[in-house]
């Protein structure tokens, strides 16, 4: 035992002095690059195959050399940081994983994934987008004509297909990254269709602002989508995958978590507000006078004071599409103050109760939120170009 810890201990230490790559005199070690290959394989649940394993160190390497010239840039700009900051992107990453921070790392560590790794990560992230919106967020200028295209194009696309959706991009500068993306995408496509999870998946490889929320873009109109990305996922239903599709910049990969017709008014999206009261099966009588004599939740302690041997359970605020399918026709009927059908078990009878409804009133036009979706746009492609350029002038050593 004593041996193999020392074995492993020499094994470590010698991964760690092991030079990867040298950037700027700044020495990105093998054992780094293994650790960020871990927390990809850790985070996304993509399988640790010999060829997966070779793709994400690569991309691995491509990664931690942006992050290394984005933590030099911000060190040498004296740019401000606070544990309070990265807290909360750490938060927001979790959200979108549907976990805890807490979670989050009690996950990676216990797979072998070091803290720093991930919070290295977040931390780059963060100084770089204050030094992007520092230097060029003030140079950008969005004219009226700009959101007047956009805002008449989504008027006119009103009362065609609405899609929610989340994104990766995957950018290129020449046509030589343009294979690499290509490849990489088509290898991640493969993965999200084998069940592999988005958002992670968004989290690690998308270089889209969106990829702190896991790619996600939300409800969006045909005209507010460029015609690649409209011709790239206008065949596809929910919770589909598309295949890579390429813009002028990059590669896209699309998942539509959600589709609607006619106006963008979409039943799915309704929001109920549900109660249920449940008595025993021999109670029938009780049951049905309940059911009959229920006009308001407002009322409903009043009214349950008149009936034994029933229990209540308060669902609240679901949307229709998160609700068992075998209600939605009832549910689309009826209206606040009614109640469902009877549902019937073996020992008791349920009766579910609308104590709230309200309607998907669809896609809402708003020219701040345009304005806001091109400011990022823009952004996002300084980004990509001011990396660029402090790529190309960098000293890096690959050993």
């Amino acid at each position: 035992m004593l041996i193999t810890s020392l074995f492993g201990k020499e094994i470590l230490a010698q991964e760690t002095q092991a030079i990867s790559v040298i950037v700027n005199d700044e020495v990105i070690s093998r054992y780094d690059v293994n650790q960020r290959v871990r927390l990809i394989l850790v985070t996304s649940g993509i399988p640790p195959t010999e060829e997966n394993l070779k793709r994400i160190e690569t991309q691995s390497v491509k990664a931690l050399i942006n992050e290394r010239i984005q933590l030099q840039e911000a060190s040498k700009l004296e740019v401000p940081e606070s544990q309070e900051e990265i807290q909360l992107m750490l938060d927001r990453i979790a959200r979108g994983n549907q976990t805890t921070s807490e979670g989050i790392i009690e996950n990676i560590t216990s797979q072998g994934v070091k803290v720093d790794t991930l919070i290295s990560q977040i931390k780059s992230e963060l100084l770089w987008n204050k030094i992007v919106r520092g230097r060029f967020g003030s140079y950008i200028n969005i004219s009226d004509d700009e959101i007047n295209i956009v805002y008449n194009r989504t008027i006119e696309s009103i009362n065609k297909v609405q899609y929610d959706i989340s994104e990766i991009f995957i950018g290129f500068e020449d046509e030589r990254e343009e294979k690499e993306s290509k490849e990489l995408a088509d290898k991640l496509v493969e993965q999200l269709k084998n069940d592999i999870a988005f958002e992670p998946v968004a989290q690690q490889f998308s270089q889209a602002p969106s990829s702190g929320q896991g790619g996600r873009i939300g409800w969006v109109s045909e005209g507010q989508l460029d015609q690649e990305i409209i011709t790239g996922i206008e065949n596809l239903l929910s919770s589909s995958i598309s295949k890579p599709i390429k813009t002028v910049n990059g590669y896209y990969i699309i998942k539509v978590n959600g589709r609607s017709e006619e106006g963008g008014k979409n039943p799915m999206k309704n929001q109920y507000n549900l109660t249920s009261v449940t008595f025993s099966k021999e109670d029938k009588v009780s049951a049905n006078d309940f059911s009959e004599n229920f006009v308001s939740c407002k009322r409903l302690e009043s009214l349950l004071e008149n009936y034994n041997e029933k229990e209540i359970n308060v669902i609240g605020d679901r949307l229709l599409q998160e609700l068992p399918t075998e209600l939605h026709d009832e549910l689309l009927r009826k209206d606040a103050g009614d109640t469902l059908s009877p549902r019937l078990s073996e020992e008791t009878i349920d009766i579910i109760l609308i104590c709230d409804r309200k309607d998907d009133i669809g896609v809402q036009v708003n020219k701040n939120t345009i304005e806001d979706n091109i400011y990022s746009q823009k952004l996002g492609m300084m980004s990509r170009r001011h990396l660029r350029d402090l790529r190309r002038d960098a000293v890096i050593e690959y050993r």
